[in-house]
């Protein structure tokens, strides 16, 4: 929640111009902005403020003669701030219900990925007949082919975990691996929407990593901003239960996106 106590006017109209943006998508002028802030405010000490905002880079005119929209650079001050205390480590949402979920991401443009956890160790690796490699890993399985490099290599690794293996073997060029541990990942994901805004968030080969439970590696617990997206985009890591199950959820789409409507209408539902 946002700290309403001595809030200065400035902020006051800043937070309200970003409210009514996130709740209409489109910009706003001084006398409309006026009539829904819950302190009466004239339009003529609006207007200083929206210029005093504009001077500062936090608000922006789409055309002259429209209203002022936040800029992206107020958009990340504001979801800093507005999850500055969730903890997103700890399951504190419980999804039960996929179709809502389905339509709550379709409703407000966000890309929504849910898998099961797959932090586990590689414990031992067995030589099948010199014909495969078993990888045994805490609660999973890989079989590769037979390769006394590999074997040896792999041995040195034991007790390392499931996404450190998956980087090493990019990293050495142990494609047989990588794309089983892809796999066996790809295996968990128990829900996943609006992957075609995948293509609208990146203009290069990430479209095809977001797809992946993977791509949470490069993320971290919260809010996500550049480099891991593009500048007018974002997304949040977290921790949720799942049908029951603790999971890891990735939503992302525009950084204008209702991101507390979201997960407030998740709540709810639960």
């Amino acid at each position: 929640m946002l700290k309403v106590s001595k809030i200065s006017k400035r902020d006051l109209i800043l937070n309200s111009i970003i409210k009514a943006y996130l709740s209409d998508n489109s910009p706003i002028g001084s006398s409309e902005l006026g009539s829904r802030m819950d302190v009466a405010m004239p339009a003529s000490t609006i207007r200083v403020y929206f210029k005093k905002l504009a001077d500062e880079g936090e608000i922006t005119q789409l055309h002259i003669s429209g209203g002022r929209i936040p800029t992206i650079v107020a958009m990340r001050r504001y979801w800093r701030e507005i999850f500055d205390d969730f903890d997103f480590s700890m399951p504190t949402l419980e999804i039960n219900d996929d179709l809502l979920l389905k339509n709550l991401c379709d409703r407000l443009e966000l890309y929504c990925m849910i898998f099961g956890d797959f932090e586990q160790e590689l414990v031992e690796i067995l030589n099948v007949n010199d014909r495969f490699l078993l990888l045994n890993f805490s609660y999973d399985e890989i079989v590769l082919k037979y390769d006394i490099r590999v074997e040896r290599f792999l041995q040195n690794l034991i007790g390392v975990g499931l996404d450190k293996l998956e980087l090493v073997s990019a990293q050495v060029g142990l494609s047989e691996l990588r794309a089983k541990i892809r796999e066996l990942k790809r295996g968990k994901i128990s829900f996943q929407e609006n992957e075609i805004l995948a293509f609208k968030m990146f203009d290069d080969e990430r479209y095809k990593m977001i797809l992946e439970p993977s791509f949470a590696t490069k993320m971290s617990d919260g809010v996500n901003y550049e480099p891991v997206f593009n500048s007018d985009f974002m997304g949040l890591k977290l921790r949720v239960l799942h049908q029951g199950e603790s999971s890891t959820m990735i939503c992302a789409g525009s950084i204008y996106s209702d991101y507390v409507k979201f997960l407030n209408e998740i709540r709810e539902a639960a």
